[in-house]
């Protein structure tokens, strides 16, 4: 799954319910899968071609959804520290808060040139973000840009509160820089296609629905402190093909006709981990799926039921049984996301979690005995039995299936109903559920806690707790901000009715004579591609 799909999906489901949407970062790169040379003869080869999916656009203000192989013609202004989230220098260096967080000073470093020759100048940054405020669906990410101003080679920005969520947005690429001179001369419609942003490529021909033709940026250089080449691509022209079947992709992989495939399927996976010549590599985007109890009504408004289940979960059974699709998930705010608190995953490891015989007491000690014999626990005359709302396709059936099994040995029936996303969550959001699995993708903590609830009557869900998020956001030192963002979460947990659950992997797949695929925690850079 790639960052493009979740982004659209989050923004659907959260926006249809009330919002939401798409790096804390750790390298998951290293590759597995076959032999030390691809099967084809790579010698004379000059031309990479990739199999992606379908792009919509070149004006990355417009665009609501984004491939990473996108990124091959769009910089982000900054460049996520893998080590923590901090923002390291890309299409702009030296970034500067002032001590009250108000100001931000960055530096437009001069040399850099777009595609069309003309040089990336500081008014082309303020001309950028002004244009994402008004056409951008993530403007509300930067709208506390109040001004801007520009001082020589620096560009200065005031803001009107300090928030965290601002800093990710920096780096991501829907605030990337394209020339002024085009913002001002063409039309929306226009910019669509016809926007040239700052990048390494830039599209030489576009076939809609079938694929673009990409060419280097002669004029091209980096500050990114994450790549060895810092200068034009060495790869001269890139061919993109859209929307391939996933056999046909995977074919066209072996043949040597296809150099790298942009997201597999776990099949997919399976079959490539074997092949020869073949490396299958992680690039999991920070995103964690969870699930919410009701505590309403039905067997979890008892608090007893609602620890049993989360004391039988054994996460990293479940996800063996995925064959590496999934991975255990310890905190709302999982490892590789911005402001990960190892504290509150801690928390949530020792008292909430993989202790089935502590389950099993506690549902003892609250009057439930399997009285009949059927293996499940009941009281009054009345088994504990539920619903879960599930995914319907993937690992995440799998996972559900092996829950079900789980939950059967301290005696909890669990039925299962496999529906899709958008039923799911209207359901929850109604109160007409009585478990159900929820899902964000997304490398920063404020939106994921501002979305997690969809359960409108949840205990957790108050005024008080919006509240602390705000103050979160709004706090400018680092290590008190990952604090109190970890001091949610734990107060979240107290209600034992949101249930971190597990993190879904994504893996991509390239022939072994391609070099230079620099992953780093779901993101990918392209400046050392060779063959």
């Amino acid at each position: 799954m790639k960052k493009e799909k979740v982004i659209a999906f989050l923004l659907a489901g959260v926006m249809a319910l009330s919002l939401a949407a798409c790096g804390g970062f750790t390298d998951d790169s290293e590759p597995s899968g076959g032999g030390d040379s691809g099967g084809t003869e790579t010698a004379a080869k000059e031309v990479f071609t990739l199999a992606d999916d379908e792009w919509y656009g070149t004006d990355l203000y417009q665009q609501d959804s984004w491939s990473s192989g996108q990124g091959l013609i769009a910089d982000t202004l900054f460049t996520m520290d893998p080590e923590g989230g901090d923002l390291l220098d890309g299409i702009c260096t030296d970034l500067t808060p002032s001590e009250d967080g108000l100001t931000l000073t960055m530096t437009v470093p001069e040399g850099k040139y777009y595609a069309t020759g003309e040089q990336v100048e500081p008014e082309d940054v303020v001309a950028s973000i002004e244009w994402g405020k008004e056409v951008s669906v993530y403007a509300d990410g930067y709208s506390n840009i109040e001004s801007m101003e520009v001082d020589g080679r620096q560009v200065i920005l005031h803001l009107s509160e300090f928030r965290s969520d601002l800093l990710y947005y920096l780096g991501e690429v829907f605030m990337g820089v394209i020339d002024k001179d085009q913002l001002d001369t063409l039309s929306k419609d226009e910019l669509m296609w016809q926007a040239v942003p700052y990048g390494m490529y830039s599209v030489e021909s576009y076939e809609p629905g079938s694929g673009v033709t990409l060419v280097a940026n002669e004029g091209y250089k980096t500050d990114n402190p994450l790549v060895d080449n810092k200068g034009p691509a060495a790869i001269k022209k890139i061919e993109v093909k859209f929307n391939m079947e996933d056999f046909t992709a995977i074919e066209e992989l072996k043949a040597g006709n296809i150099d790298y495939i942009n997201g597999i399927t776990m099949e997919g996976k399976q079959q490539l981990d074997a092949e020869a010549g073949v490396t299958v590599a992680e690039k999991t985007y920070p995103n964690i799926d969870y699930f919410e109890m009701n505590t309403d009504k039905g067997v979890f408004a008892d608090l007893a039921v609602r620890q049993a289940v989360a004391l039988s979960i054994n996460r990293e059974a479940l996800c063996e049984l995925t064959d590496g699709a999934t991975l255990p998930a310890y905190s709302m705010i999982y490892d590789t996301m911005q402001n990960f608190s190892q504290e509150a995953k801690d928390d949530f490891q020792k008292n909430y979690a993989n202790d089935p015989e502590r389950a099993k007491q506690i549902l003892a000690d609250a009057g439930y005995a399997d009285s009949d014999g059927d293996g499940y626990v009941d009281k009054d005359g009345k088994n504990v039995e539920f619903t879960f709302y599930s995914w319907s396709t993937g690992a995440n059936v799998i996972v559900t299936q092996g829950l079900q099994e789980q939950l059967k040995q301290v005696g909890i029936k669990m039925n299962i109903e496999a529906l899709d996303w958008n039923y799911i969550y209207e359901n929850i959001n109604n109160d007409e559920y009585d478990a159900g699995i929820e899902w964000l993708e997304w490398a920063e903590p404020i939106l994921i806690l501002n979305a997690c609830y969809y359960d409108l009557n949840a205990p957790g869900n108050t005024d008080a707790y919006y509240e602390a998020i705000a103050d979160a956001a709004a706090t400018v030192d680092v290590d008190e901000r990952i604090a109190k963002i970890g001091e949610i979460q734990k107060e979240m947990y107290e209600n034992w009715n949101i249930i971190p659950f597990y993190s879904e992997a994504t893996y991509v797949a390239y022939n072994n004579y391609v070099k230079g695929i620099d992953i780093f925690n779901g993101s990918l850079y392209w400046n050392d591609l060779s063959f």
